[in-house]
């Protein structure tokens, strides 16, 4: 008998050993970034055409965006925070194709004579052009629109083109370059809204008529672009810059604008002789001394550094929040794995038993679970504790059943004030043990209610930092079984272990609250996990005490990209964007070393120690300790 459960037991645990050392997985991270639009988001485009215009080349430098030069923009930003160097496309094949006075699809009058004509049709041509496709693991930004309205509003003004036939059309031009995006590969577009051309000084000085139809056109175009998208099924990630406007604007001072109807922008003769004119403005000639941050607009339309500052921030929070997220299901893994040590404690210390009778046994675990950010995963920090009671019947020679129920908490944070979440989980479970001869199998079923509380999330917002607040909750159900086969020689027991842990979490929807026009829904979300584990176990009988150590091998089997589904609070159309998830590794080690033994006949008690190694950027390790009672 002994010989046959060898010859297939074996094979099988070296097989899942060779399995585990299959190549990591990488952190997940964005491939590039790539932004289409117009000066809102040109990173210099124009610059070299500044200094054939006679301005120096040292001072053409520092000129260039349509802001406080030499300030970025949102989109260098963006692109910095994502491991890009920005640069305009026409600077050595930079990532940043957008071109001031540029239109969604057609020709511009605002293009400077004998500039080439570059829409963002143009734009998304010569992208495709160079690179071939999209790559879908980049992401990419269009913000267009607002040229279009500023050249026919003249037009709809004297009642030669209706607004409602024109706002529709452009709506629908722009989701037409953005399917063009989508059909190529793209699969992360942040797609912009545009922010209320009203209460810019250029429209504000032209009186309330005037601002109130720009107002209007801006908001009628919101609602068909992000209603066109939904409907036609192009998922983007909606930057909703309308009510980021409105929200800046009705908190100025504490966003550090003191001036939100100027313009921060003076004269540069013989260029700009009246001032006002963003591409012809860097320190020298601001209106007053730190303009750049303090004032709201650079000129007529266009945002000063400082409000360039907000934006990047905001549209990096629509990407970390959901990420930051996908954290809260990662902890009921840990959280489980934790009681499951729990679990064995009772285990090793009810199979010593006496057949028939039952052992009482309370046991708590504490440990910790760290990530460190990388790439565009986020940072975790978390202190894990669970205790359960439970008792087990030796039912015979060969089996031990139990039945236990526990309970877990994990205070985590996200980070470098980034947030933070805690979550409280109350255990059932049944698990059991069966022994022939050197042979042995252990299981273990459980089921859990979890509530996530405390759930902060903050969101820096140029130099203002909001908290957004949520909670929910979810579940997690989970199996167990380790297989393997004890060889003795003398006091020492020794041999393999084949395990499997496979867990379901579920965390539902959260609402956030508290950070205005970053509020965010995060949807649904489900973490799927099975870790195979191969490895040796030993131990040595010195009478009333066992010492023991296991080592093993594990890999992550469901271990793919998971994406997270968010829907900003502020946009009514209620458009949902996905945003990779947390991706750890899919294979790393674990040791563990323990104690057991017996204190007089009835009172047993063990003490285990393990230890994750391998994990890129993870620290993870738990403390068990159990005392047990025969009755």
């Amino acid at each position: 008998m002994k010989s046959r459960i060898k010859s297939k037991l074996l094979p099988a645990l070296v097989t899942a050993a060779l399995g585990a050392f299959a190549a990591p997985s990488q952190a997940a991270q964005f491939t590039g970034v790539f932004i289409f639009g117009d000066s809102l988001s040109d990173a210099g485009y124009f610059r070299p055409a500044l200094i054939g215009l006679g301005v120096p080349a040292n001072v053409a430098s520092t000129l260039g965006r349509f802001t406080t030069n030499p300030g970025p923009v949102w989109s260098e930003i963006v692109s910095q925070r994502y491991g890009v160097t920005p640069r305009a496309s026409n600077d050595n094949s930079g990532n940043i194709f957008a071109q001031g006075g540029a239109r969604v699809a057609v020709a511009s009058t605002s293009t400077p004579p004998g500039a080439a004509q570059r829409p963002v049709s143009t734009q998304i041509t010569e992208f495709l052009a160079r690179s071939g496709g999209a790559d879908p693991g980049a992401l990419y930004g269009v913000w267009a629109g607002a040229n279009d309205i500023f050249q026919t509003l003249p037009a709809i003004s004297g009642g030669t083109v209706d607004p409602t036939v024109f706002i529709p059309q452009l709506a629908g031009a722009n989701i037409q370059q953005i399917g063009r995006l989508r059909a190529a590969g793209a699969r992360y577009i942040l797609v912009f809204n545009l922010p209320d051309l009203g209460i810019t000084p250029q429209f504000t000085a032209l009186g309330p008529a005037t601002a109130g139809a720009a107002t209007a056109l801006a908001a009628n175009f919101n609602t068909a672009l992000f209603a066109g998208l939904q409907s036609n099924g192009i998922g983007v990630i909606p930057v909703d810059t309308f009510s980021l406007l409105n929200d800046v604007r009705a908190n100025a001072a504490a966003f550090g604008f003191t001036n939100i109807t100027g313009v921060a922008c003076g004269p540069f003769p013989p260029f700009a002789p009246t001032g006002g004119n963003s591409q012809f403005c860097n320190a020298t000639n601001l209106v007053a001394q730190g303009a750049a941050t303090s004032y709201l607009f650079a000129d007529g339309v266009h945002p000063t550094t400082g409000a360039h500052r907000v934006v990047g921030d905001y549209v990096i929070s629509l990407i970390e929040g959901p990420q930051q997220y996908s954290l809260l299901a990662e902890a009921p893994l840990r959280s489980r794995e934790s009681h499951v040590r729990t679990l064995d404690a009772g285990l090793l210390t009810g199979a010593r038993g006496d057949v028939g009778k039952w052992t009482a046994f309370a046991a708590v675990d504490g440990g910790k679970f760290d990530i460190d950010a990388s790439g565009i995963n986020p940072q975790l920090k978390s202190d894990q504790k669970s205790i359960s009671v439970g008792g087990t019947l030796r039912v015979s020679e060969a089996m031990t059943v139990g039945v236990a129920v526990g309970k877990s908490e994990n205070e985590a944070s996200f980070g470098g004030n980034l947030g933070r979440f805690d979550t409280e989980e109350t255990v059932l479970s049944a698990f059991g043990s069966m022994k022939w001869g050197g042979f042995y199998a252990n299981a273990a079923l459980s089921v859990s209610d979890v509530d996530f509380e405390n759930v902060q999330r903050n969101i820096q917002l140029g130099q203002v930092l909001r908290t957004a607040r949520g909670s929910t909750n979810g579940s997690n159900s989970s199996g167990h079984v380790a297989l393997g086969y004890d060889f003795a020689m003398g006091k020492v027991t020794f041999g393999p272990q084949l395990s499997v842990t496979s867990q379901n979490v579920t965390v539902n929807d959260v609402t956030e609250e508290g950070a205005g026009s970053a509020n965010l829904k995060i949807l649904k979300q489900t973490r799927n996990s099975t870790v195979t584990s191969f490895g040796l176990r030993a131990s040595m009988d010195l009478g009333n005490l066992t010492p023991f150590v296991r080592v093993t091998y594990d890999q992550e089997q469901k271990g793919a990209p998971r994406d997270i589904g968010a829907t900003p609070l502020s946009v009514a159309t209620g458009n949902t964007y996905t945003i990779p998830g947390y991706v750890g590794d899919e294979r790393w080690s674990t040791a563990t070393v323990g104690l057991r033994g017996t204190l007089g006949q009835r009172l047993g008690f063990s003490v285990v120690y393990s230890a994750v190694q391998g994990k890129s950027g993870v620290k993870q390790d738990g403390l068990a300790a159990n005392i047990a009672v025969q009755f």
